[in-house]
């Protein structure tokens, strides 16, 4: 986004020098779009600096520490400004479901490109989610862990709210992660403002704020696992 007026602030944590100098050196070479403003090796140096800095992107590390990571990235997450980043290597065991679940916007692999992790950076900080094929292998691992019967009614209660339609969405959001809204139309067969207009009902009846809390509520409560029926999309306008 060339057009805006400040550069996107971006913070790096990271206890490895040659990461911290990678993604300095990858960051830097694209201002005035955006720029480091920050970095941190421990966690605690970490949430005294965001304080400080107020950054609009965090690039975040799991790492060993004194303090546990998924604390400190709801921590980091408690202000809607800052958008938590994750980055994972492609061998790293990190607890990507919970993290997202914690706050974080999205996850890249320190393998990926380097356009990727710029694209990264800037659709987190558009509000968008950034997610890599990182996140089914996270969430795959969340489903199978936390897949448990429901533990009240009023769960159910919601979820009887929601017509075929609305389901036949959330399965097709939940299906491709980071797929734009334009896409999920298309494939649907809709427009784009239906799809915002039947994700503000889904919301409603869920109690749910935004997509990625759509994503961990679907994953949670097996509403992924719904035969597909077919499509009965038609529009009215």
């Amino acid at each position: 986004m060339t057009d805006q007026k400040e550069p996107i602030g971006v913070m790096l944590i990271d206890c490895r020098p040659l990461v911290l100098k990678g993604l300095h050196d990858l960051i830097n070479a694209r201002m005035p779009c955006m720029e480091v403003t920050g970095q941190a090796t421990t966690y605690t140096q970490a949430l005294d600096l965001a304080d400080q800095l107020r950054p609009d992107v965090i690039f975040f590390s799991f790492f060993p520490d004194a303090l546990n990571p998924l604390d400190v990235v709801a921590g980091l997450t408690r202000s809607a400004e800052m958008k938590v980043l994750l980055l994972k290597g492609l061998y790293e065991v990190v607890p990507a479901a919970q993290a997202i679940e914690a706050g974080a916007r999205g996850i890249v692999l320190a393998e990926d490109p380097t356009e990727s992790i710029i694209q990264a950076i800037l659709k987190v900080h558009h509000s968008d989610i950034a997610m890599d094929r990182a996140w089914a292998g996270g969430l795959s691992g969340y489903a199978a862990s936390r897949h448990t019967p429901m533990k009240c009614n009023l769960e159910r209660a919601k979820q009887a709210r929601l017509t075929l339609r609305e389901r036949e969405l959330i399965r097709a959001i939940v299906g491709e992660p980071s797929a734009k809204y334009v896409s999920i139309a298309g494939r649907l067969g809709i427009s784009e403002h239906t799809v915002h207009n039947h994700l503000s009902n889904i919301y409603q009846k869920l109690d749910l704020i935004n997509r990625i809390d759509l994503l961990m509520y679907a994953l949670k409560h097996g509403l992924t696992n719904e035969a597909p029926t077919e499509s009965a999309w038609v529009e009215l306008d």
